[in-house]
């Protein structure tokens, strides 16, 4: 978003309550001078957005590609990629959402985003029985995805894409850590249009007031960094 502000005309700053940017997609590099990543980073062919950001900002050539086919074992032992292993593998993942994908993805996708309301464990260990539940304890589980705290609208939509484009699961990662070749790269694009980084301040209220029509806006942010302690006014 920040990239998406700064331009040669304006002030755009981001607070930061860690020392470094980047959140979940971020790394640091510690006193003994090694990176320290906060998880393995990865990104899928469907990730159309982050690449997009990736290019603008000159990332994408930092990209390594995997070697990618999709093998399925069929029953015997039969290794094969065959036109009907699709819809077998969208079946096994998530039933009529994602079948539906294979003739109709854009209506498929409606009916995914109409589960946003749905639990990922009601969907998976509820809804579907043994056949989804054993599905959602052997994927989702060890990635800590088979939580009340995430839709099920979520995994559909990448399971659905999975099922019905090759090229959206195929993977794609940095050739070294994302201090350098991800967070760098941003970093650099928005100081060069004059933005700044405000790190280890975190916000502590978000202060709002409603206006002449009873609407509510934002006023300000209450911020502080160890001791210090100011208001950022907001500028619209």
């Amino acid at each position: 978003m920040i990239s998406r502000l700064t331009v040669e005309d304006s002030w755009v700053g981001m607070y930061e309550s860690r020392s470094f940017i980047g959140g979940k997609v971020g790394s640091f590099i510690d006193k003994h001078g090694n990176h320290t990543e906060m998880g393995l980073h990865v990104f899928f062919g469907c990730y159309n957005n982050p690449f997009r950001l990736m290019k603008k900002v000159g990332a994408d050539k930092n990209l390594l590609m995997k070697d990618h086919s999709h093998t399925f074992v069929n029953k015997g032992g039969e290794i094969g990629v065959q036109t009907y292993d699709k819809a077998r593998n969208a079946l096994a993942l998530a039933l009529s959402p994602v079948v539906k994908a294979l003739g109709d993805p854009e209506g498929a996708l409606k009916d995914i985003r109409d589960l946003d309301s749905v639990r990922m464990t009601s969907y998976f260990l509820v809804v579907h029985g043994r056949v989804f539940r054993e599905c959602g304890i052997l994927l989702l589980m060890p990635l800590g995805l088979l939580t009340d705290n995430i839709s099920a609208r979520c995994m559909l939509t990448i399971f659905a894409l999975f099922a019905t484009k090759t090229k959206a699961s195929l993977l794609r990662m940095f050739k070294g850590s994302p201090d350098v070749y991800l967070r760098g790269p941003i970093r650099k694009y928005i100081t060069d249009k004059g933005g700044r980084f405000h790190l280890r301040w975190g916000c502590r209220e978000i202060l709002y007031d409603k206006s002449a029509n009873g609407e509510t806006y934002v006023k300000g942010l209450a911020m502080s960094k160890a001791t210090d302690k100011k208001v950022v006014q907001a500028d619209a």
